[in-house]
């Protein structure tokens, strides 16, 4: 496939147990390897005896940095960080210029500056992980961080994306698991906030950006 963004070189291992919010243990090549997890989301399909695959990256506490996990058959992207490293080339889908990265408004930093007929606008960008047949849902568990942005992208004629990182998401909704943010999340669509879902296809070479899925509001 044509990779939007190519990954360094990754090892299979075995996912053992979750630590903490941070930190995993893999079974890789006869050991037991302390390794970093840059998403702090429930991940409900992390079971132990789940493939995974990580970049070696030593640290003080950790060997190895967690990128994707098996979930039926399919890779999914942890690591947030490479979609965000292709974000701009994904806004140009819609048209939109791209401006500049992680602006600061009212106290809180977002992905991207971006610019179209409607003026300079703040974008942010949430990844999605967790699908429940084929349709994907954030956040996994409640986060008050994912409403507050929000609220800032609704009084600023904001843009809000959603990087499907599960490529079996084939719809988007709010999740149940934070009732409060998919409420906010249905008076913004019904507000006029300008919202896109993008499933990615990820394998263990890199990842693109493939068909824009569509998006459903809960009442």
């Amino acid at each position: 496939m044509p990779y939007a963004v190519r990954f360094p070189t990754t090892f299979e291992g075995v996912f053992h147990r979750r630590e903490n919010r941070f930190v995993v243990w893999v079974a890789f090549g006869g050991e037991m390897l302390r390794i970093h997890l840059p998403n702090s989301g429930r991940l409900r399909f992390l079971r132990p005896g789940v493939p995974v695959r990580f970049v070696r990256k030593p640290s003080e506490k950790t060997v190895g940095r967690l990128l994707m996990a098996r979930d039926e058959g399919v890779w999914v992207l942890l690591d947030s960080s490479y979609a965000e490293a292709a974000l701009e080339g994904l806004v140009a889908r819609w048209e939109y210029r791209y401006l500049a990265p992680q602006p600061r408004l009212e106290g809180r930093r977002l992905d991207a500056l971006i610019e179209d007929a409607f003026g300079v606008r703040p974008l942010e960008m949430k990844s999605a992980t967790h699908v429940e047949g084929a349709v994907a849902c954030f956040p996994d568990a409640p986060s008050t961080r994912a409403r507050r942005h929000l609220e800032i992208l609704r009084r600023t004629r904001g843009v809000l994306v959603f990087a499907l990182l599960n490529p079996r998401a084939r719809a988007f909704w709010p999740c149940r698991y934070d009732p409060e943010f998919a409420r906010a999340f249905h008076e913004a669509v019904r507000g006029g906030l300008e919202v896109h879902a993008v499933r990615a296809e990820v394998d263990p070479q890199g990842m693109s950006w493939a068909e824009e899925v569509p998006v459903y509001s809960t009442s």
